[in-house]
C-alpha cells in the first residue's frame, strides 16, 4: 500500500509541476485560446451498451449534441452493422372531430436507437463509433466487441441486498449514475476457480474511475482493485470455497458520477496478460517470450513474480515476426504518449474465451535481453552497440548494468520507452565512463500541444559523443524501483546512432471539443497534423490527401522542417455533394537520401474542457480517419503571396479575399495565424489579427521574415471569426448571433536561406614559389540540414601574373575540399582574393565568401 501512495503522490506532484509550468508560459504552447465554431456538429457523448457479443444484436441508445435526425452509426470494422430503429409514434388523444390538414404519420419518424450486429468473424476488442446525421460525422467512441455473455446494469442495485445476480464469464454494461451511487453483483462460484475482475472505464472513453472490491457471502474483502491501467480497475482472487461472491463497485473518492461515468465490468475465468518479456521483437524474426498474467493456457505460478500484490503465472510462447503494423491494429486504449509506438497486438485463449490484448514493440536494432544478473558496476551486462535492450524491473530495489564500447568521435541516441509502451513506470537512467559520470537522465517536458498532450513519464532521449576510446556503463532503473516492480516494470532501451524519423497525428480542428471532421460546401475546414519527430529529424513533410469525394480538395501542403504542427485545410467546391466516409493523410519527407513515407494516425479530443484554462485535453489515438462533406458553408477566405519565397531577413505580404456566400453574412471577419504553427521569427501581422469590416471583402497581412527563421517551406493558414445569425431552421424569422470559426485556403511560403554554411580556409595566407604549387583546404560548416554540394572559385584579379587556382567542389555530405595554387612566372602578391562557396537551396544560389591572400616569391 505504502508503494501505491508513492506512485500515485508523484504523479499528482508531477502534473502539478507540469501545470505551473503551462500557467507560466513554459512548453512553447499557443498564448491564446482559439474557440471552436458553433454551427452544429454531432457530438457523441455516450453509447449504450458500450459494447457487445460477437456474433450478436444489441440495441444501443446514444447521447450527445446536435445528434438530430440520425442517419446512421458508422463502426471502424466493417463486420459491425448499424440499423436505425424509429420510436413508435404515440397514440393521438381524443379529438372532438378530425383536424383539416393534419395528419398522423407525416413527420420523419424519431430515431432513437440502432440494433447493432456483429458478425461473427469481428476480432475481440475495442473498435471505434461514430455518429452520422444532416449535420456531419461526430467524434469515435469506444465500442468493444467481446466474446463473454453481456449483460446490462439493473437499477436497483445499490447495496448486499440488492445486488444483480449474474453468472461467471460475464460482462456487465452499467453506469454509476451519482457520485454516491455502488453497484453490487453477486455470482456463484467453485472453490480453486481463478477468477479475474476488468472494469474498463478510461479505455472506453467514460469519465468513470473505477474501484471494486470483492467479497465472500460473509462480508470478508478478498481481493480490490484501482487505476491498473489508467481509470480502469483490475484485480483477482482464488474462490476459497463454493458459494456466492459478491462485487463492489464505485467511484474513485465519490466525486462524479452521471451516464457519461459508463462501465463495462468483466466477471470472467478468461486469460489476462500483464505484461511478456521481451516486450518488443525484430520485425520478421521469430522470437520466444515469457508471458506473466493469469489464468494462462498451460501457466504455472511463479511465486517470485507478483503484480499488485497477485502472485503471477507464467508460460512461453512463440512470437512470429511482426510486421510493422500501426498502432491502429491495436485493440486496446492508445493514449498520445504511446502514438509512435510500432509494434502488434498479442493475444491468449482459454476454454473461457479470449485475453485482454497486449501491444508487442518492434526493436529499431538488434535486440538483446536483460539477463537478470547484472544489479552492479560490476556485474554490468556487455552489449555491443548498435542494439535495442529488453528489460525489466524484476524486484525491488532491482538496478540493471549495461556496458558498451564506443570510440571517440561516435555518436549514439540512448532512448528509454517504457511508460510509452503502457508500463506503470518511472525509469531513469545514467551513463558513467571509466573515469566519471557522465550524464543523468533528464526529466521529459515535451508535451507536443495541450490538444494532444503526449508527455510521458519516459527521460527524454540523449544524444551521447564518446569523448573518447573506451568503456561505458549505463545504469537503467526507476525512480520507484524501491517500492514497486514486478514484469509490468518493463523497459526497452534504445543505443543506436542517430535514426531520424517521424509519425504524423490527425486530430479534428477544435481545440476543447471531441468533434468530427466536416467540410460545408463552399468553404474550407482543416485537420490539425502534429509531427512526432524522432532523434533530431528536421526536415519538411509534404503532406496529401486519399479517398477524397468529387469536389474536395487538399492542395498541396507542407509541414514545415521547423515547426510541429500545422493544419491541413481542405476545400469543398459549391456544388460538393454530401458524403461521409473515410480519408488517408500520408506524409513524405527526405531522410538520407530516401523517401519516407508515413500515413497519419488519427486522433480525437474525449471530454470537452474550458477554453483558456491552459490545461491539458484527454485525447487518444482512434482507429480511423473520416471526412463528411455537407451543405452550406457561410463564406470562403483566399489567400495569396506577394512573394511566394522570402529570404531570411526579407519581409512579404499576404493579401486575403473574402468571398460571403450566406445571405446572413453581413458582419465583420476576424483574421489571424495561429503562432504554434509558424517558426519561430515568422510572423503575419505582428501575431494580431486584422479585420475586415462588414462592408468590406479584402484584407492585407505584412509578413515578416527575421533572419533567424530556419530555411523551409511553410504551411500558412489564417483562422476566421465572426459572429452571424444563424438557426438550425433556415426558415426562421429569428436567428441568433452564433460564433463561426473556419480556416482559410491554404498558401505555401518558402523561407530561402541567406547562408547554407560558414566558410573557413585552414591556411589564409599562402606563400608559394614561382613556378610551384600549393594546397589551400576550404572548409565548410553545415547550416539548416544542408547536405549538398558547394561549388568553390576563387576570383582573381588582371593583375595575377600567371597565378591559377581552378575551381573545385565541396561533395555532398562532405566538409572540405583543397584548392591547388599554382604560381606563374614572375613574383606577385594578390591580397583580398575572394573564395566564393556557392549551393543551391529550392532553386535558391546561396553564396558564401572568405578572403584569400597569395604571395608568389622567387
Amino acid at each position: 500500500m505504502l508503494a501505491y501512495s508513492l506512485s500515485l503522490s508523484t504523479v499528482r506532484r508531477a502534473f502539478a509541476v507540469l501545470v505551473l509550468l503551462l500557467v507560466l508560459g513554459a512548453g512553447n504552447l499557443q498564448a491564446q485560446p482559439r474557440l471552436g465554431s458553433n454551427l452544429p456538429a454531432p457530438r457523441l457523448l455516450t453509447v449504450m451498451p458500450p459494447g457487445g457479443k460477437i456474433g450478436s444484436t444489441v440495441e444501443v441508445t446514444f447521447t450527445g449534441t446536435d445528434l438530430e435526425e440520425p442517419e446512421q452509426l458508422l463502426f471502424s470494422h466493417p463486420g459491425i452493422k448499424a440499423e436505425p430503429l424509429a420510436t413508435p409514434e404515440p397514440p393521438p388523444p381524443p379529438q372532438p372531430q378530425p383536424q383539416k390538414g393534419r395528419r398522423r404519420g407525416m413527420g420523419k419518424p424519431v430515431i432513437s436507437r440502432f440494433k447493432v450486429t456483429l458478425a461473427a468473424n469481428v476480432p475481440p476488442g475495442i473498435h471505434d463509433v461514430r455518429f452520422v446525421n444532416k449535420w456531419g460525422v461526430s467524434n469515435p467512441r469506444a465500442f468493444v466487441a467481446g466474446d463473454l455473455n453481456e449483460v446490462l446494469e439493473k437499477e436497483p442495485n445499490n447495496d448486499v441486498e440488492q445486488a444483480q445476480r449474474v453468472e461467471i464469464n460475464s460482462t456487465i454494461n452499467g453506469s454509476m449514475a451519482n457520485p454516491t451511487d455502488v453497484d453490487y453483483y453477486v455470482f456463484a462460484g467453485k472453490k480453486g476457480q481463478r477468477v479475474v475482475f476488468s472494469c474498463l472505464a478510461s479505455s472506453i472513453d467514460s469519465r468513470f474511475h473505477a474501484g471494486l472490491e470483492v467479497y465472500d457471502s460473509k462480508g470478508k474483502q478478498l481481493a480490490s482493485g484501482r487505476d491498473y491501467n489508467n481509470n480502469d480497475a483490475l484485480t483477482d482472487c482464488f474462490l476459497p470455497d463454493d458459494g456466492d461472491y459478491y462485487v463492489r463497485l464505485y467511484h474513485f473518492t465519490h466525486t462524479q458520477g452521471s451516464a457519461e461515468h459508463y462501465y463495462r465490468l468483466s466477471i470472467s475465468t478468461t486469460p489476462w496478460i500483464d505484461a511478456v518479456f521481451p516486450s518488443a521483437v525484430e520485425a520478421g524474426k521469430a522470437t520466444s517470450v515469457t508471458v506473466y498474467g493469469r489464468n494462462l493456457p498451460g501457466g504455472q505460478l511463479d511465486p517470485s513474480t507478483i503484480a499488485d500484490d497477485h502472485v503471477l503465472e507464467k508460460i512461453t510462447v512463440n512470437l512470429p515476426g511482426g510486421s510493422g503494423a500501426s498502432p491502429v491494429g491495436f485493440s486496446g486504449l492508445m493514449t498520445p504518449k504511446m502514438a509512435a509506438i510500432d509494434g502488434f497486438e498479442f493475444r491468449l485463449r482459454n476454454d473461457s474465451g479470449w485475453s485482454n490484448p497486449f501491444l508487442i514493440g518492434l526493436a529499431r536494432a538488434p535486440l538483446v535481453l536483460d539477463k537478470g544478473d547484472n544489479d552492479t558496476p560490476e556485474t554490468a551486462q556487455v552489449v555491443s552497440v548498435p542494439c535495442e535492450i529488453a528489460g525489466h524491473l524484476e524486484k525491488l530495489r532491482d538496478r540493471d548494468w549495461y556496458s558498451f564500447t564506443a570510440k571517440k568521435g561516435e555518436a549514439y541516441v540512448i532512448d528509454i520507452l517504457s511508460n510509452r509502451q503502457g508500463a506503470p513506470t518511472y525509469p531513469y537512467f545514467m551513463l558513467k565512463s571509466e573515469k566519471s559520470d557522465l550524464k543523468e537522465s533528464d526529466d521529459n517536458l515535451d508535451g507536443l500541444g495541450l490538444k494532444f498532450y503526449s508527455r510521458s513519464e519516459d527521460p527524454q532521449p540523449f544524444l551521447f559523443t564518446a569523448p573518447a576510446d573506451g568503456k561505458y556503463q549505463l545504469l537503467v532503473s526507476s525512480q520507484l524501483a524501491d517500492t514497486v516492480a514486478g514484469p509490468r516494470h518493463f523497459y526497452r532501451v534504445r543505443i543506436t546512432p542517430p535514426q531520424p524519423d517521424f509519425h504524423l497525428v490527425a486530430l479534428a480542428e477544435d481545440e476543447y471539443r471531441p468533434t468530427g471532421t466536416t467540410v460545408l460546401a463552399g468553404g474550407q475546414q482543416a485537420l490539425t497534423l502534429f509531427a512526432l519527430r524522432q532523434d533530431g529529424f528536421a526536415g519538411d513533410i509534404s503532406l496529401s490527401v486519399e479517398g477524397l469525394p468529387p469536389g474536395v480538395t487538399a492542395a498541396p501542403q507542407t509541414l514545415g522542417g521547423a515547426v510541429r504542427q500545422t493544419s491541413l485545410v481542405l476545400s469543398a467546391a459549391n456544388n460538393a455533394a454530401v458524403w461521409t466516409g473515410p480519408i488517408k493523410v500520408t506524409g513524405t519527407a527526405t531522410i538520407g537520401g530516401n523517401k519516407v513515407v508515413r500515413e497519419a494516425r488519427s486522433a480525437s479530443i474525449v471530454w470537452p474542457i474550458q477554453p483558456g484554462q491552459n490545461i491539458p485535453t484527454i485525447s487518444r489515438v482512434d482507429r480511423g480517419l473520416l471526412l463528411a462533406v455537407r451543405p452550406g458553408a457561410p463564406y470562403s477566405l483566399a489567400a495569396s503571396l506577394d512573394k511566394p519565397a522570402l529570404v531570411q531577413g526579407d519581409k512579404g505580404t499576404l493579401k486575403v479575399k473574402l468571398t460571403r456566400i450566406s445571405p446572413d453574412f453581413k458582419t465583420p471577419l476576424t483574421v489571424q495565424a495561429t503562432p504554434s504553427e509558424l517558426p519561430p521569427g515568422l510572423s503575419l501581422n505582428n501575431n494580431q489579427p486584422i479585420t475586415i469590416a462588414p462592408n468590406a471583402t479584402e484584407g492585407v497581412l505584412p509578413i515578416t521574415v527575421q533572419p533567424n527563421v530556419p530555411p523551409g517551406v511553410y504551411n500558412l493558414v489564417l483562422h476566421t471569426q465572426t459572429q452571424m445569425p444563424y438557426s438550425k431552421d433556415a426558415t426562421a424569422q429569428q436567428k441568433p448571433n452564433t460564433l463561426i470559426v473556419l480556416p482559410s485556403a491554404p498558401v505555401t511560403l518558402t523561407v530561402l536561406p541567406k547562408v547554407l554554411a560558414t566558410l573557413s580556409l585552414a591556411t589564409p595566407n599562402v606563400t608559394v614559389q614561382v613556378g610551384k604549387e600549393a594546397e589551400v583546404v576550404v572548409r565548410v560548416h553545415r547550416q539548416y540540414g544542408y547536405s549538398g554540394e558547394f561549388k568553390v572559385q576563387v576570383v582573381l584579379p588582371p593583375e595575377a601574373k600567371g597565378v591559377q587556382i581552378s575551381d573545385t567542389i565541396i561533395p555532398s555530405g562532405k566538409e572540405e575540399t583543397k584548392l591547388i595554387v599554382k604560381a606563374g612566372p614572375m613574383p606577385v602578391t594578390l591580397p583580398n582574393l575572394i573564395v566564393r562557396a556557392t549551393a543551391t537551396y529550392q532553386g535558391h544560389v546561396t553564396v558564401q565568401e572568405v578572403k584569400l591572400n597569395v604571395n608568389v616569391t622567387k
